[in-house]
This record gives structure tokens, sequence and C-alpha cells, in this order.
């Protein structure tokens, strides 16, 4: 097992020192332990209770929302860390008391990091950052306002961007730090620790731009404080956001095929027979397929995922078999789906440590599996799910919702007449216009208290520069809850009062 330099990375530091630390000498808990309060408490993570994990708008009670999603990740994630930091190779690198230490602080900045992987999640999901994409590649075409490197902000928005926004300013209350979190959990948050272009081909870090022009400067800190720089040019992904990362591909990868047969679209014999057939013709070497073949019906052996998680349909007592409640299939599958994935990832984490920590590892964990059993999972998910007639159809009602929301704030926002620009202050949120006029008018005041002032009432966004008035727009129409979007556009739209 290579040896990780653990203190390179489990930084406690935050971007403002707070009076009375949480820090015990040599023992850094309490500042990861009170991280997870901090987030628990917050308004942004109440608010996830109302965006839908993949069936938006939603009216029953068995869809899985962010929030439930988030704690579920967050309990894997706990697990990897577990299983990382408990194994016998992991404690003789390290000694007993030190790997038990190290066991605590990755538990605990994982449990966060997880927990936060989602708060930025826009209205209507990944379909909602398509949208709002694409809106701001046709708007700013035709309207040179703001520069190349400020566009990308918003042609390539992100929601794991506006996540790191949300906790690291918007949480405002009267600092410009937001959650004021620890670099060790805001670099195991950072999927994308990518300020440039997005890109695709290029190393995993840089999938995506995931870093606004606004939090470039904290940005630099997290990766300077975190070991995450490779040179000038090159930024690498934070150890633990691989494993933050695997948590959320085996929750949606198993959960939403939970939700789908919860909503009895289709039942466990279809599951089984899917994907059975996808790794079938997708793994390589087909004698591994022969390790977990069973007899069918006609006599010929073939490959059964059931064998392979250990998987069985029915019960057995006394020598007699009983078949399972359709609740207790769906329970069952999902228990041995997830232990097998949880093996995987770890597995794939402790065999690539070296290249994790050089920043030469660029692939995700899971599509390690010779298997291919996440991969299965999510062309299920897009056969049965994602492509069914309702969802599409929702998912286009939400980016008419981001679309006239957006065309709605722009048009007041940049109006000419300041009595239509002065309405912009009371539908904006009283915490956002504090923050915001914080941020770009008062941003060398340590502290603010608007309690008694009238600026918030008589602040003209013209003040602002277009990045700035396009940033509170994004920022508050990319917090919004599924629901809360759709009420207000009815509102501004005249189509409900």
């Amino acid at each position: 097992m290579y040896k990780i330099d653990w203190e390179k990375y489990l930084s406690s530091e935050r971007l403002r020192k707070e009076v009375g630390s949480d820090i015990a000498e040599g023992d850094c808990r309490g500042c990861f332990e009170s991280d997870l309060r901090r987030v628990a408490f917050c308004p942004a993570i109440r608010r996830m209770h109302d965006k839908t994990q993949v069936i938006p708008l939603s009216n029953g009670d068995t869809a899985l929302t962010r929030l439930t999603h988030s704690m579920q990740v967050m309990t894997i994630a706990e697990m990897l860390g577990v299983s990382l930091t408990r194994r016998k190779e992991f404690k003789d690198l390290y000694g007993e008391p030190q790997a038990t230490l190290y066991g605590d602080y990755i538990s605990a900045i994982l449990r966060t990091a997880s927990l936060i992987h989602d708060i930025g999640n826009p209205p209507f999901g990944h379909f909602g950052e398509i949208s709002i994409q694409n809106y701001f590649k046709r708007y700013l075409k035709s309207r040179h306002i703001i520069t190349d490197e400020e566009s990308l902000d918003f042609t390539e928005f992100d929601g794991n961007a506006l996540g790191l926004r949300i906790v690291s300013k918007l949480q405002y209350t009267g600092t410009l730090d937001g959650l004021n979190l620890t670099y060790a959990t805001l670099g195991a948050y950072l999927k994308y620790p990518n300020a440039k272009r997005s890109d695709a081909k290029g190393y995993v870090g840089c999938h995506k731009h995931g870093i606004f022009l606004s939090e470039r400067k904290l940005f630099d800190k997290i990766v300077d404080s975190c070991n995450l720089r490779i040179d000038k040019d090159h930024i690498k992904r934070h150890p633990l956001a691989f494993l933050v990362e695997a948590a959320d591909s085996i929750c949606y990868g198993v959960m939403d095929i939970e939700d789908g047969y919860n909503m009895n679209w289709y039942d466990i014999d279809t599951v089984v027979k899917d994907l059975n057939k996808f790794i079938e013709d997708h793994v390589e070497k087909k004698a591994l397929l022969q390790k977990y073949a069973v007899e069918g019906s006609d006599g010929k052996k073939r490959f059964s995922i059931e064998k392979l998680i250990g998987f069985e349909k029915e019960w057995e007592s006394e020598g007699k078999r009983y078949p399972k409640d359709r609740r207790r299939l769906i329970f069952d599958f999902r228990e041995r789906l997830v232990d097998y994935l949880i093996h995987v990832s770890i597995t794939s984490f402790v065999d690539n440590l070296e290249g994790i920590d050089y920043g030469t590892f660029s692939d995700e964990l899971l599509y390690l599996d010779e298997y291919k059993v996440s991969k299965a999972l999510s062309e299920f998910t897009k056969k049965h799910i994602i492509s069914r007639r309702d969802i599409q159809q929702t998912e286009l009602t939400g980016s008419s919702v981001i679309t006239g929301l957006l065309n709605i704030m722009l048009m007041y926002s940049f109006h000419e007449d300041r009595k239509y620009r002065k309405k912009i202050n009371a539908v904006i949120a009283k915490s956002r216009l504090e923050e915001l006029i914080h941020e770009y008018i008062h941003p060398k005041h340590p502290f603010n208290d608007f309690e008694e002032r009238d600026e918030l009432w008589d602040f003209d966004i013209e003040k602002l520069s277009p990045y700035a008035k396009l940033r509170v727009i994004v920022d508050f129409i990319g917090s919004m809850t599924d629901k809360y979007s759709v009420e207000l556009y009815q509102k501004f739209s005249g189509m409900k009062l």
C-alpha cells in the first residue's frame, strides 16, 4: 500500500481565523466536526428537501430528494473512509494511534463534503445546468458586456462551482466567508478543481469549469493549503474527492433504480436481465463471465449479476425456499449492490494511491471495475428512467421556467429606467442583497451590519459591473428549489397572482 503524507491534505485552516479555536493541541477533530454542524444547520441544506434527485416535481413521497440522496452519500462516503483507515496495511504504515486519528479526520471530512456535494444544484438538476449554459451562450454572443474569462462562469455554469460559492459566501451572516469551512473539507468537496475552460478529454478534475471567478482567491488558498498544486498550470484533485465521487455514483446508480422500481416502472427480473445483458456485451475478458455463470432453463450457462453480488430472490429455511416480498427484493438487491461497489471503490482507491497523490490518476474509481457494474446501472437508468416521456416533459418545463426567469431578471437588472431596476431589490432575498452589496460595494469591510441602513432599499443594481449583475442573478435562480422556481415564474409572467 502506497503511503500518502496525509498531513499535507488535512488542513484545518479556515479563510477567517475565529475566536475560540476548536483545535485542541495536536488534534483537529473538533475543526472537522464543526464543519458538519455548520452545514447541517444552514438554510441551503434545508432547501435541498425540495430538489428532486431524478423525478422532478414529484407529488409522491417515495422519490428521493437531493437532501435524502446527500444523506445516503454521506453514509457511503464514511463507510469508504472507515474501510480505508481500518485496513491492516493502513495501520501498519502509520501506526495504530496515528491511523486512528487519521481515520477520525478522514471520516469527518468525508461526511461534510458528501453532505454538501449537491448543494449547488440548480432547479431541475443537470438539465437546469444545461439550460443556464445554453441561455448564456446565446445571450452573451450578441452582448459583449463581460470578458471571455468572466463568460465561462455562465456559458459553462456548473452546480459544483455554485456549491462552493454557496458555502463560502452566500450563507451570509455579515462576513464574506459563508460557513467558513476548513480547507480540507472544501478540498474534498472540489470535484472539478478547475478555474479554466472545461476539458472533457483531459485530467478528470478538468472535465468541467468547477470554480467561478468570484471564488478564485479562495480556490488558490485551498489549493496551496491542501497540497493540490502540481505546477503553475496544473491542479490535482484532493484524494478524498475521489471517495466522495465514488459514494455519489454508488448512491445515484443504485437508488435511482430503486426509485423507478418503487414507481412500478419495472420489476426485479427486468433489472437483472438488462444488467446481465450489458455486462455480457461490454466485459472484455470473457473468462470473467464464466466465473459467475449459472445454468439457465435452456441448459446454457450465462453470466449472473445475482451470483456476482450474492443476491438471492428467495429465503431459505430448514431446507425449504420461500419467495421474498417485492419490497424485500429491492432492499436486498440494493444492499448487495452497494457492498459490491464499495469493495470496488476502495480497492481501486488503494491500488491507485500513488497516482492520486501525484495527480496522474485520471479516472473514476468505479470505472475500474472489470465487470462494469456501475456503467451497467447508468445505462439502465438512461433506458428505463431518464428517457420516460413524463420526465422528459418535466425537464422541458424546467427549461422554460429557467429561461423565463432569466429573461425577466436580466430585463429588470439592465433596464435604463431606475424604477424598473429597483424592483430587483424586492425580489432577491434580503441575505443575497446584503452579501451582494458587501462583496461588490464594501469588499474591504471585514464585517457589515445592514439592520439600521437604508442602503438595501435604495440600492441601485446599476452600481455593479455587468459581471456582478449576472453573478447575483445566477446565484439567485441557481439556488432556488424546483417548486419555488415554478411559482416565481408563474407570478412574474402573470399566470398566477
